[in-house]
C-alpha cells in the first residue's frame, strides 16, 4: 500500500496543545484548554471550590442570643470588714501578749499579727474545732467573758514541757491527745499575765478545753478573730484572739476637735453604667427579648454622676442589691463632690 500524505502537524504537537496525558507529564500541572487559551492550576481550583452560601443583608440584624442574667450581688450577706482602729489595736496586743507570754510561761517568743477578721459568733465553733486544745477565758468576772485566747496543741505542749523543766516537746502530741486536769490547772497558773494584757480591768477567770461550750460564752452576734503567729528557738506556732467587744483603750483615743456638723442638703447622683448610640431603625424594631450590647465588661463599675446627667464623675460603685431594693455600693472616690 502507498502511503498517504506525510502529515504537516509537528511531531511535539501533543505537547504544544496541552492534551497530552497526565502519565506522559507527571511532573507538570494538568491544563484544561479553553476559548481564550489553557486555563490554569489555580484557575481550575477556583471553580470546582464550592460557592459560599449568601449572607444576610447588612442592615439585616442577626436574631440574639439569649442571655442568661446574672444574679445581682447581695450587700446583705457580705462579713463586715476590720476597720484600721481593730487592725492598730491587734498590732499592739501582739506586743502585750508576747511579754505576757514571757513573763508567765518563760517561753520568750516573737509574736506578729497574720491575719484579722470579722465573723459571725455562730462561726466560731466551726473555726476552733481540732486548732484549740487550750481556751483561756478572758474578761472582768466568771459571768462576763469578753475575749478569748487559743492556744494549740503545739503551744500548750510546749509551755507544759517549759514549765516542767523541759525543752521542746513533752512527747505526748499524737492522735487523740488532750490535756488533763492538772495540765489546765497549770495553765491556768502560767496564763494569768494574759487577762492584763488584754485590757488592765480583765483577768483570767478559766481554762477550757470544750469548744462548743466556749463557743457561747461571748454574747455578741459579730466577733472580731486576730490570728498570730509564735516565733520561739525550737518552736514555730500559732496563736488566736477572739474578742466581742473591743474595751476602750484611753491610749488608742487621741483627742482632737469635734467634728462640725453640717446642715441637712439635697444633692442629686446620677448613675450611668454606659452611653449608647443606636440607629433610629433599630429603635423601631426593638421589642420584648431584644438585646443591646453594652461594649462594656461583665465587671465594669457603675459611674455615680453629681449634678445631673451632665455632671461630673464622682464616685464608681458596684450594682447589687440590698433587701427588696437596687443597691449601688461605693468602690472609689474620684473627685470632689459638687451638688
Amino acid at each position: 500500500m502507498r502511503d498517504g500524505p506525510k502529515s504537516i502537524a509537528k511531531s511535539d504537537w501533543l505537547m504544544d496543545t496541552g492534551t497530552m496525558t497526565a502519565e506522559k507529564k507527571p511532573d507538570e500541572d494538568y491544563k484544561f484548554p479553553s476559548s481564550r487559551g489553557v486555563l490554569s492550576a489555580e484557575e481550575i481550583e477556583a471553580l470546582l471550590r464550592p460557592k459560599p452560601q449568601q449572607t444576610a443583608l447588612e442592615d439585616e440584624f442577626a436574631t440574639p442570643k439569649v442571655i442568661e442574667p446574672k444574679q445581682p450581688e447581695n450587700f446583705d450577706l457580705q462579713t463586715a470588714k476590720v476597720t484600721p482602729t481593730q487592725e492598730r489595736r491587734a498590732q499592739k496586743l501582739a506586743a502585750r501578749l508576747a511579754m505576757a507570754l514571757g513573763s508567765g510561761t518563760g517561753v520568750k517568743g516573737a509574736i506578729t499579727v497574720s491575719e484579722c477578721a470579722e465573723i459571725p459568733q455562730t462561726d466560731l465553733a466551726g473555726l476552733l474545732q481540732g486548732k484549740s486544745s487550750a481556751i483561756a477565758c478572758i474578761g472582768p468576772s466568771e459571768t462576763d467573758i469578753r475575749a478569748l485566747v487559743c492556744l494549740p496543741p503545739v503551744l500548750a505542749d510546749a509551755i507544759i514541757a517549759r514549765a516542767c523543766g523541759a525543752r521542746g516537746s513533752a512527747g505526748r502530741l499524737g492522735d487523740g491527745w488532750t490535756l488533763s486536769a492538772i495540765d489546765c490547772a497549770l495553765l491556768e497558773q502560767l496564763l494569768v499575765p494574759f487577762g492584763a494584757a488584754i485590757h488592765e480591768s480583765y483577768k483570767l477567770q478559766a481554762i477550757e478545753t470544750d469548744v462548743a461550750y466556749v463557743s457561747s460564752l461571748i454574747p455578741v452576734s459579730q466577733v472580731q478573730v486576730s490570728e498570730y503567729t509564735v516565733e520561739a528557738i525550737g518552736l514555730h506556732s500559732e496563736l488566736a484572739l477572739i474578742e466581742g467587744e473591743s474595751p476602750s483603750d484611753q491610749s488608742d483615743v487621741s483627742a482632737g476637735p469635734q467634728a462640725l456638723t453640717s446642715p441637712d442638703v439635697t444633692a442629686v447622683l446620677t448613675a450611668r453604667l454606659a452611653s449608647l448610640t443606636v440607629p433610629l431603625s433599630r429603635i423601631t424594631q426593638l421589642k420584648a427579648g431584644s438585646t443591646l450590647l453594652l461594649g462594656l465588661p461583665a465587671d465594669q463599675p457603675v459611674e455615680l454622676l453629681s449634678g445631673g446627667r451632665d455632671g461630673r464623675v464622682a464616685f464608681e460603685g458596684r450594682m447589687g442589691r440590698k433587701g427588696k431594693k437596687v443597691a449601688l455600693q461605693v468602690t472609689k472616690r474620684i473627685g470632689a463632690f459638687k451638688g
